[in-house]
C-alpha cells in the first residue's frame, strides 16, 4: 500500500473535487478512495475544514495577484480590471472555490490579497474607508457571479431566452429576446469589471 501523506490526501481530495464538486467532499469516502480508516485521515487534517484550508492554500500557491506598474491613482480602474480577471479565471478553474469564498468561512492568506488589492484601488483613487469598501464588495460579488456564470457556460450551450420564459416576459425583456445572444455574449467578464471599476473617480 501507498504510504498516505498529506500530499496524497491532497491529491485525491483534488480529484474529489474535481469529479464531484465540494459538496462530495467529506472524510468518509474520501478515506475509501485512499483504502484508510477516515481516523487515519484526522492524523494529518483535524477536520474537513482544515482539509479545505489546504486545499485552497494548494491551488492559491501559483497565483500572483497583480501588481501596479504606475502611480497609485493612475490606470487603477484597468488594475482593478485585472485584479478581478485573474481571481474570476482561478474560480472558473476550480468552481468548487466558489462558494467556499463567498461564505467568507475559510479566508485564505492568499485569497486576502485579491481582497487588499481591490481596496488599495479605491483608497488609491481618494475614497473613504466605507466607500472603498462597498467598491470592494461590488467587484467581489461581480467575480462570484461572473464565475458562476462563465463556469455554467462550459457546461451548456446557449443562453437564449426560452420560448416557455418569452411567453410571460415583461415587455422590456421581450423586447430584447432577439439580440439576448447577442447582448449576452458581449457582457464579458471584462466587459462586466470595466463598467464596475469605471466608477473609480480620476484623481
Amino acid at each position: 500500500m501507498t504510504q498516505l501523506t498529506p500530499d496524497r490526501i491532497l491529491d485525491e481530495a483534488m480529484a474529489l473535487l474535481a469529479a464531484n464538486g465540494e459538496a462530495a467532499l467529506s472524510m468518509r469516502p474520501l478515506a475509501t478512495r485512499l483504502d484508510v480508516t477516515p481516523m487515519a485521515l484526522y492524523r494529518y487534517f483535524r477536520d474537513r475544514d482544515a482539509l479545505l484550508v489546504a486545499l485552497v492554500a494548494r491551488v492559491s500557491e501559483g497565483i500572483e495577484v497583480p501588481r501596479r506598474t504606475s502611480a497609485p491613482a493612475d490606470h487603477a480602474a484597468d488594475h482593478a480590471v485585472e485584479i478581478a480577471l485573474t481571481l474570476h479565471e482561478l474560480l472558473v478553474t476550480h468552481p468548487w472555490m466558489i462558494r467556499l469564498i463567498s461564505t467568507g468561512r475559510l479566508a485564505s492568506p492568499a485569497g486576502l490579497e485579491f481582497s487588499e488589492a481591490l481596496l488599495g484601488c479605491a483608497r488609491d483613487c481618494g475614497l473613504d474607508t466605507q466607500a472603498s469598501f462597498v467598491f470592494y464588495r461590488t467587484m467581489f460579488a461581480a467575480i462570484l457571479g461572473q464565475a458562476t456564470i462563465s463556469h455554467a457556460k462550459t457546461q451548456h450551450e446557449g443562453s437564449a431566452i426560452s420560448e416557455h420564459a418569452l411567453a410571460s416576459a415583461p415587455p422590456l425583456v421581450a423586447s430584447l429576446a432577439p439580440e439576448w445572444a447577442h447582448l449576452d455574449a458581449a457582457a464579458t467578464p471584462t466587459a462586466v469589471f470595466h463598467a464596475i471599476a469605471a466608477q473609480l473617480p480620476q484623481r
